[in-house]
């Protein structure tokens, strides 16, 4: 069996850069600019930029241990133990090595071939999928020399959007996912994401978190230090564009929360203001 070290050099010469971050965190913002920046992502990809294939292979293993990505407790208890953390690994090294192009969303296209060409010959590399947060010590494993670009937003706006979306769901005929239409279920589920992306600083010198609404509030400052912090050399005129795809801030929608509600959440979950927000 090949060493966690050997999988990945032997078919590219860069390890990847991990984004990761809680859904509704602003990440399918932040991979879109730095895709815009030079950051080779695949083609393979749904709405949000993201691998389907990654998504059912980590969806699978979540499964599996009767866990899910809103709820991921099974899942954490699980490979907290040695043999559960083994198990993650040796699952998602195998899937790798069998479908390594499918699970990363390259085709075998024009424009498919021209990137993996690209990353061969030395381009940034990587991907977007929220359960990488949760699955990241282990994928850390596999590329030991990856870069982590962890995303947070206010975690009460991230818990409402992550409610709201719920009940859109539901009036479209959808079925309904338990608890997710609760706002202090969605805000600790969001906080359980930061949590877990806040452990890989301790994993990898190579880590980096960005609150998004400073890459809303400066764009070309922050994309061009997230730029640098994954390899990228982006014109001036790459920089523009990128930052002109950023959506400016709009009045959070946690405000139009009643007072006590909000004071009441934020008093429970005192690592909000530890994260710089209040």
């Amino acid at each position: 069996m090949q060493s966690a070290t050997s999988v990945a050099p032997s078919r590219w010469q860069r390890p990847p850069i991990l984004i990761v971050g809680a859904h509704r965190s602003g990440t399918t913002a932040t991979v879109r600019a730095l895709e815009i920046l030079g950051l080779q992502t695949g083609q393979r990809l749904d709405s949000h930029h993201e691998s389907k294939v990654l998504q059912r292979l980590h969806g699978t293993y979540l499964r599996g241990v009767g866990a899910a990505w809103h709820r991921p407790g099974p899942f954490l208890e699980w490979v907290n133990t040695p043999e559960g953390a083994a198990d993650c690994v040796e699952y998602l090294r195998q899937n790798m090595r069998h479908e390594f192009r499918r699970v990363f969303g390259f085709r075998n296209t024009p424009r498919g071939l021209g990137s993996q060409a690209r990353i061969k010959l030395g381009a940034a590399w990587g991907w977007k999928e929220p359960r990488t947060t949760l699955f990241a010590p282990f994928w850390l494993q596999i590329f030991p020399d990856a870069h982590v670009v962890e995303v947070i937003r206010h975690p009460l706006a991230v818990a409402m959007s992550i409610r709201q979306r719920e009940l859109e769901f539901r009036a479209g005929g959808d079925p309904a996912t338990p608890q997710l239409d609760q706002l202090d279920y969605c805000l600790r589920l969001a906080l359980t994401y930061v949590e877990a992306g806040e452990r890989l600083a301790r994993l990898t010198p190579n880590y980096r978190r960005v609150r998004f609404e400073e890459i809303q509030g400066n764009p070309p400052q922050t994309l061009t230090d997230l730029a640098g912090f994954c390899g990228l050399r982006p014109t001036g005129a790459r920089i523009a564009k990128s930052a002109a795809s950023i959506r400016p801030e709009r009045a959070p929608e946690w405000e139009s929360l009643p007072r006590e509600t909000v004071r009441e959440l934020l008093n429970n979950h005192p690592i909000i203001e530890k994260l710089g927000y209040r």
